[in-house]
């Protein structure tokens, strides 16, 4: 075999690997979000005490999880479908069919921070341990859906990776791979809003600053859950 044509399908061989890897992480996310829409869905149905009680968070949640929800949910299921078959076809998948899954998650991202936030001024709705456990399960889809918006921006279409954002710690010698994303997003939730991660142009910079806002808020809104909690227990 020809040696243009032998690099030709290692390229396209590896090209395949990651697009089946992005795959993987955009399922993880389409399960992590049913199981946070769910969850955030009981928490109203169990917590709310006036029958009749309105508020702007309620019928957020209430518009997603009866109508936005389940139809997004049955469209990106034959989405992904037919982006599982083309992967087992050998065949490249175009940009913007992981972008569009990515930017629902991303736009699910803001409005379920939203909501949570929004619960912090009515208690009366969702008690505190519900809402401090719906927290929690929001925060793994919180890590991965960062870590794709970090590894879209830096990683995909560019020859350069740090050129929008960097890494602190991976080590200065090795070059970044698609899961450091992942890892730095987690690694700066467990280091208590300690960036792991920075802006190196613009673009990262308004990027980096609104995720480490959100994950104060979120320390925030935690916070205020638990101190909730330890004034009812006494």
């Amino acid at each position: 075999m020809a040696q243009p044509e032998r690099f030709c399908m290692i390229a396209a061989n590896q090209n395949r690997q990651v697009q089946s890897k992005e795959v993987l992480v955009l399922l993880l996310l389409y399960g992590l979000q049913v199981w946070n829409a769910e969850m955030l869905r009981r928490a109203f149905g169990h917590g709310h005490t006036a029958a009749g009680s309105r508020s702007l968070a309620r019928e957020i949640v209430v518009m997603f999880s009866d109508y936005v929800h389940p139809l997004a949910m049955l469209i990106l299921a034959i989405w992904f479908l037919v982006m599982g078959a083309a992967l087992a076809g050998r065949q490249r998948i175009p940009r913007w069919a992981f972008d569009g899954a990515g930017l629902w998650f991303s736009f699910r991202l803001l409005v379920e921070f939203l909501t949570i936030n929004l619960l912090v001024f009515k208690s009366s709705l969702v008690a505190p341990s519900i809402l401090l456990g719906q927290i929690v399960v929001y925060l793994p889809y919180f890590i991965l859906n960062w870590g794709w918006i970090f590894y879209r921006l830096d990683w995909v279409d560019n020859s350069t990776t740090g050129l929008v954002v960097s890494l602190s710690d991976i080590q200065v010698e090795r070059s970044i791979s698609p899961f450091d994303y992942f890892h730095s997003s987690m690694t700066t939730l467990l280091n208590k809003g300690k960036p792991t991660i920075s802006g190196v142009n613009r673009l990262g910079r308004i990027v980096v600053l609104i995720y480490l806002t959100m994950l104060l808020m979120l320390y925030t809104v935690a916070l205020t859950r638990i101190l909730q909690l330890t004034r009812a227990a006494f």
